[in-house]
This record gives structure tokens, sequence and C-alpha cells, in this order.
């Protein structure tokens, strides 16, 4: 029987009980009938039966699309079939997923309940899906099958209302009645969605707030936590459409302070698009709102756009950094430690791109005091989390990514899957496959991809970091196709379209991509990330001098960030060189660096392939069994890593 995540189908023929009163021979023969069909086709779908109640069966799937395609199965062939006297003969169907506990060959938990409340509100032949199980089958849905959207619906008992699908397929019965769910009132709702976003619980938010929307007209801030929640469960488009409405609704109920927020808030939606021209109008409006006010929450906010704006686009750091130091300060006057850690975050990002790393560091983890002790609001917490991992993957910092992350999970826990939405979840998905998750990792980076419709760059950014698993996986076609995916994106897929035409034979190709980019990338920190594979591409070309060169670069830069990992790549390439210049006692000192610092920052494809090569030097050094402990050792790591390799 399936365990941990459960999708469960219930079923029951509609009216029996009239009919077993009317027709209680034929019924009997029908039932026969029904039961032989119910369970040659669970059979057939690999699901189990765990209980039986007169009419009805309760089964239990691991996969979604499985339970899916038995339920359309069991309603055609119930419809096949020749009921004579008690005709029409259908059954209801429901399915939901959820984590429930089997003991004793039954299951146990509140995924049961609701499936038998969902199958409750359902008619004859009709197969209703829930919100969880909707979502798992999206992907996977064939091209003959429709979850129609039915909207919320209260259950009887349930607390909090189920988003209802309706399954549509050829040869299912169509023209139904309306469900037989109950009424909910608009007022039980709001109360709902307001406690649920208040307990950050952002699914039943927008679920309660969806519902309240379709029967009434919500006030103001109510609008705003629809909008939020929107967000936070992945909603992208929808909560810019929301956000909109809200500027105007809160801007009408006099909410000055909160409508320019909000309008900020468009703007760097907008900005993340690339509409450059709708981006300016919103702060142009931010600004207007706030043209007389210097000590409000709204004003601290533009000043972090400004800050932004400073960093980004006018390429001025040390203006940057003075705009930070005023939102701290405008926080801290205001008792806002949202704002302050806000400001505090971004002067630590402006001060590492100054190349003062320490300096920055430290008011990063000052920041994220703030987040796992739980002082600032979900929004700030949130971006703090965000811009922490990417200034990790900026300065190579695995280690403290590593650590900020796992103080973390309780955070993302009490939030569901919905702490990282969209951009946030991209930075997370690369700490997930460097540590060797990379099904996770893909999934989450197709997941923000979903979510970040329309903002193009950032799309262009996940479609590469894809690419770069495929590249690992030893997938070139696909990871080709992700490359250059992430180009049309207006994201350059670099280093890694270099290191797939190092694979495929083209060298120089390679070479002259990553030179190009180096030229107009001065800053140390970003050229370390072109560096590695630069320095391979110079030795597959025999360029050792020029390899050289980038080696000391990248352990200059690994000096001044103190990062393990550049330290570990510069020590590999080392070996690297040394291994294809004939020192092999050099080589093997540098490989065992570089493996001790993939190790310790748990990177197993590094510490792999760095293996390889220290099998490859123990073996020139005449070390045969040193080289067949290392080999074997690489190739166990490599084959838990699902690569297949000649």
């Amino acid at each position: 029987m399936p365990t941990g995540t459960v999708t469960f189908l219930f079923t029951d023929v509609e009216g029996s009980t009239r009919r077993w009163e009317s027709h209680p021979e034929v019924m009997q023969e029908a039932m026969g009938a029904h039961d032989a069909i119910v369970r040659r086709v669970i059979a057939q779908h690999h699901g189990s039966v765990f209980t039986t109640a007169g009419d009805a069966f309760c089964v239990a799937f691991s996969l979604p699309n499985a339970a899916l395609d038995a339920a359309i199965d069991i309603q055609l062939g119930l419809e096949a079939e020749d009921w004579g006297v008690v005709s029409p003969f259908r059954v209801r169907a429901a399915l939901h997923t959820g984590n429930a506990e089997e003991r004793d060959g039954d299951y146990f938990g509140p995924p049961l309940n609701r499936c038998a409340r969902l199958l409750a509100i359902g008619h004859g032949g009709q197969i209703l899906v829930s919100a969880p199980t909707a979502h798992l089958l999206t992907e996977g849905l064939p091209a003959s099958v429709e979850l129609a959207d039915l909207g919320s619906h209260l259950l009887k008992d349930m607390e909090r209302p189920e988003h209802v699908f309706a399954v549509h397929a050829d040869g299912l019965v169509a023209d139904l009645p309306t469900l037989r769910s109950e009424s909910p009132r608009f007022e039980v709702l709001m109360d709902r969605g307001r406690l649920a976003h208040e307990a950050e619980k952002w699914e039943e938010a927008y679920v309660a707030y969806e519902t309240a929307n379709s029967m009434g007209e919500l006030e103001a801030w109510d609008h705003h936590r629809f909008a939020e929640s929107a967000f936070w469960t992945g909603r992208m488009d929808e909560a810019i459409t929301l956000k909109e409405a809200s500027y105007a609704k809160l801007l009408s109920a006099g909410e000055r302070d909160a409508a320019a927020m909000t309008a900020l808030d468009l703007a760097f939606y907008f900005k993340y698009r690339l509409a450059v021209a709708v981006s300016k109008a919103w702060v142009a409006r931010a600004e207007k709102l706030l043209e007389t006010e210097e000590a409000t929450r709204g004003y601290g906010y533009l000043l972090r756009w400004n800050t932004t704006y400073a960093l980004e686009s006018e390429g001025d750091p040390e203006k940057a950094a003075d705009l930070a130091e005023q939102v701290i300060q405008l926080g801290a006057e205001l008792g806002d430690r949202s704002l302050e850690a806000l400001g505090l975050m971004d002067k630590g990002r402006i001060l590492v791109s100054m190349g003062r790393i320490d300096e920055g560091m430290a008011l990063v983890d000052e920041s994220m005091i703030a987040a796992v002790s739980g002082e600032i609001d979900a929004d700030a917490t949130g971006r703090n989390y965000c811009n922490m991992l990417s200034i990790c993957d900026q300065i190579a910092d695995y280690e403290r990514a590593a650590e900020w992350s796992e103080a973390a999970e309780a955070w993302c826990t009490s939030h569901s899957d919905s702490a990282y939405p969209g951009i946030c979840r991209i930075t997370r998905a690369e700490l997930k496959w460097l540590k060797g998750d990379w099904q996770d990792a893909t999934a989450d980076l197709r997941r923000a991809v979903d979510e970040l419709t329309g903002f193009t760059p950032i799309i262009g950014a996940a479609l590469y970091q894809i690419g770069e698993v495929q590249l690992r996986a030893g997938n070139l076609d696909g990871a080709e196709e992700s490359f250059r995916s992430a180009n049309e994106h207006a994201f350059p897929p670099l280093p890694g379209m270099a290191m797939l035409l190092l694979a495929r034979g083209d060298a120089d190709a390679g070479e002259q991509l990553l030179l190009d980019a180096l030229i107009s990338r001065p800053q140390p920190l970003v050229r370390a990330r072109f560096l590695p594979a630069l320095i391979d591409i110079e030795c597959a070309l025999g360029r050792f001098e020029e390899a050289s060169t980038f080696i000391g670069e990248l352990e200059q830069t690994a000096e001044l960030c103190d990062s393990t990992a550049m330290r570990a790549q510069a020590a590999d390439r080392r070996g690297v060189l040394a291994l294809m210049t004939d020192d092999v006692d050099a080589a093997a000192l540098s490989f065992q660096a570089a493996i001790k610092g993939w190790s310790g920052l748990r990177m197993p494809y590094e510490s792999a392939q760095s293996r390889l090569h220290l099998g490859e030097a123990h073996r020139k050094r005449g070390n045969d069994a040193g080289a067949a402990m290392e080999t074997e050792a690489a190739t166990a790591t490599l084959a838990r890593l699902a690569l297949a390799r000649d």
C-alpha cells in the first residue's frame, strides 16, 4: 500500500437506496457487475482498495495520474453497460491528495475526511478533483482530458474552503447540475481570509479571499491581503493585477503611504519584466504621493528603490551605500525592524560588490538574525532570504548560505512551500543541485519558470541553471536547448555554453565566448564565475601559461572572498595544469586540497571530478592501489547522481 503522499479515489453509487427499494433482485446483479468493473480497473492502474462500505470504494494510489486514469476508466466502463430498469446507473467519484497514516491495511487522517466531503457534493457520472491533486496533475494531463475550474466551495464540517475541479473527457457525462456544496457567507470568508493572512497561511487566505471576491466587493486592505496571498502562493500574474487594483482602492481610502508602497512593489515587478517605462511611471506615482513625507515607512521603501537604482542603473555604489544607510536610520527612528533589516541587507550587498567582503557580510548576517528570530514581517523575511542566497552565490560562500538556509527551515516549514516564490526559488535551487539534489532542483527551477511568466531575464536565469544540471548529467542536447532558451530570455548562458562547446570539441569557440565576456565584466567577483571554465579550455588548448595566469587570479579572488569553493576550484585547476605538465606530485597535492574543500561543502559532483583527477595522478606516479581507490569512490558518487558515463 502506498505511503507518504497518497492520492485517494472515493466512489459511491448515486441513488442506490431508491433502486434497492424498487428493484432488489436487479440491483443485486447490477452491484455485482459494478464491483467487477471497479475492481478490474483499480487492479489495472495499481490501486489499493482499503475500504468498501455498501456500494462505496475507497482506494489509494501512489501516483495521482494513475488515480485519475482509474476514475475515468471506471466511469467509462459503467457508462458502457446496459443496466436495464435501474438505468442510469452512475457513481460519483472524488480525488484528493495528502499525507495520511497507513495502519493495519487502513488509512487515517484529514485527507480522507476531505475526500469524503468532496465526494458528497458531486453527482453521478462526475469526477471531482481537489486543488492539491489538480496541481500535481497539471503537467501530465492527457490532451483529451481537461480539468474544469468550478471555483471554491465549502465542504461540510470543513473550516477551509476547497477549490474544486471537474474532469472533462470524451465519454463522460456532461451538463451536470451545480455542486451540492454549502453556500459560503461573505462575512465568514472575510474572517477566514484575515485570520489566515495574519497566520501567514497563504493558500488558505488566497482561497478564502478568492471566493469572497466572487461574491462581493473587497475593501482596500482586504484586497491588499488578497494580492499578498496571490504573491506568496506563486500566482505572479494575478498578484500584479490584484496589486494594481489595490493601489486604486488604497488611494481612494486615503491610505497614501500604503498606496505608495504598493506602487513601488509594482515598479519592481515591471522592472523585472523589462517594462522600463511602466516601472518608472509607478515610481513617479510613489514619489508624488510621498513628496511631502520623509518620516514614513513608504518613504523608506522609496529610499530602497533609489538605493537599487543607484547601484544597478547608475553604477554608483558609494551613493547606493549612503542611501542604504538612510534606510537603516529611518527604520530605527520609526521602530520598524523590517525596514531596518532590509537596509542592512542592502548595504551589505553593496559593500560586497565594492570588495569590502568582511564588512558587507557582517551586515548580511545581522540582517539574517532579524529574519530567523521572527523580528520582521513575512515580506522582509522573504526578501532577506532571497538576497542572502544571491550574495552568498556571488562570492561562492556556500557554507554561509547552507547555514542560514538550515536556520530558515522552521520559517519555511510554517509557510508551506511558498517561502521562496519565483525569484528566490531559483537561487535556492542552485544550492540544491550543487549539493547533488538534481531532481528537486530541476523541479524547483521549472516551477519558477511557470510562476514568473513575463519576468524575462529571471526566467532566463532558471533556464540557464536547468542547462547546467543537464550538462553535468551528460545530456548535451538538452543543455544546449536550455542555454539557447536562456539566451532568448536575455540571460547570457555563460560559462555553461562555453563548457558545452568544449565537450563537443570546439574549445576555440568556447574560449572566445569567455574572453569576450571577461572584457565587459572587469569586477573580480563576476570574473571568478567564468575563470574555472576558461582555465579548463586553456588547458585543453595547451595554453598552459594563460591557464596559470587565470588560476592565479582565481586564487586571489578566493582569498578576497575567503571562499572555500573558489579555493577548491583553484586547487583542482592547479592540479590539472600540473598533471598536464607532468608535475604529478604537485598535482596530487592540489587534488587532495580540492577534495578536502569539496567534501567540507558537501558538493559531490565536484568532489568526484577531483577524485578522478587524483586517480589519474596516482596512476602516473605508479600508485595503482591509490588510483583504484579514488576512481572507485568517484564512480560510486557519479552512480548515485544517476550519471551515465562510459
